[in-house]
């Protein structure tokens, strides 16, 4: 009798409601994974100088399994419980079906090399760098190439935003207990983190083991910066310092996404096609890029503020005040920072700097 009545407690919600688990905890193994071969690998990286970014980049994965629970349900309290479990089962079972076909092809290519020691020379990492190195290109048209990939974020998430606006005005959300912010951002959380997922696998692998790494796999480092050789490509790190704004207004998320794809890459490309004067000793940044960073900052926070304005209802003086918060910490971390990456410093402190003016 006790057994029955425990069996009769035991709802069928409660059955779904760790759907979350996989997702935290693929994110939790690529913490690992990633501090892991940042430890032991710590004397060259720190005579690189990427041992802290790639730590951080470790502590964001940490950052990103804690938080996923709350992502979708945060902005939206009232989201359906069973609704909400869907959304982290959906997510889960992508994430899911990524990892296995990952593991399958990287199984693939390691059985096919150890078996051909030919095979495995010719995949040797040493001669992709090299390679790589005698047809890197430094010129206007390159990098524009390179600074259009980052694009792709605020893309995704502007695009799935607007489409759950659309879907929310005409009523169809609220017939699946969703709102805006459920919807939208279980879309750009489920496809931007799976593609930090498939960088994340194919990074570890290309500076591991590089003969498991597929073909076409390769192929996606061709537009990486040569800085990057060594360490993880900067996607990653864009992508993952975006994930304590999910839990600010729609806004501040936007900004911060444009600002670190688009403000970083405008000082970047000006800076190379019109830039005449240092910005400081033995440095290759201009003013001229540095003004059109801190131009592009302002512009950039003013106008998602205002197109966005009903998610963040705030007067004219205090959007101004953003803005202006934001490109001087954008000028301060452009003209001072070196040893940790811009694609994690420029969303981090542009966007508390924000969300602080916000609050206050």
């Amino acid at each position: 009798m006790v057994l029955e009545k425990k069996l009769l407690n035991y709802s069928p919600l409660m059955v779904i409601n760790m759907n979350f688990l996989p997702t935290s905890l693929i994110l939790l193994g690529f913490f690992i994974l990633t501090i892991t071969y940042t430890i032991r690998n710590r004397k060259l990286k720190i005579e690189t100088h990427v041992f802290i970014n790639e730590l951080l980049i470790a502590l964001l994965f940490l950052l990103v399994c804690v938080l996923f629970p709350f992502m979708y349900s945060f902005h939206y309290p009232s989201l359906n419980s069973i609704t909400l479990n869907y959304l982290w089962l959906f997510t889960s079972i992508v994430f899911s079906i990524e990892m296995i076909i990952w593991c399958l092809m990287l199984s693939y290519n390691a059985i096919l090399s150890k078996k051909n020691p030919d095979i495995m020379a010719e995949r040797e990492y040493s001669k992709y760098c090299d390679e790589f190195n005698e047809n890197w290109e430094d010129n206007l048209k390159s990098e524009f190439g390179r600074k259009l990939l980052h694009l792709i974020a605020p893309v995704i998430i502007f695009s799935f935003w607007i489409l759950g606006f659309i879907l929310s005005e005409t009523g169809f959300l609220i017939q699946w207990g969703l709102d805006i912010y459920s919807f939208s951002y279980f879309l750009i959380i489920t496809v931007g983190y799976g593609f930090v997922i498939m960088f994340q696998v194919g990074d570890l692998a290309r500076l591991n083991k590089f003969y498991i790494l597929p073909k076409w796999a390769k192929n996606w480092f061709k537009v990486m910066n040569q800085s990057e050789l060594h360490t993880f490509v900067a996607s990653t790190p864009l992508v993952l310092a975006l994930t304590p704004f999910l839990f600010a207004p729609f806004p501040i998320l936007a900004s911060v996404a444009l600002i670190t794809a688009g403000a970083d890459a405008a000082a970047c490309l000006i800076g190379k096609k019109y830039g005449k004067h240092s910005l400081r000793k033995n440095s290759n940044k201009t003013i001229e890029g540095f003004i059109a960073g801190g131009l592009c900052t302002f512009i950039i926070v003013f106008f998602v503020s205002l197109l966005f304005h009903r998610w963040m209802p705030v007067s004219f003086t205090k959007i101004i005040l953003m803005s202006v918060i934001a490109t001087i910490l954008f000028l301060l971390i452009d003209f001072y920072a070196k040893n940790i990456t811009d694609n994690i410093l420029n969303p981090i402190l542009t966007g508390f700097g924000m969300w602080i003016v916000l609050l206050f």
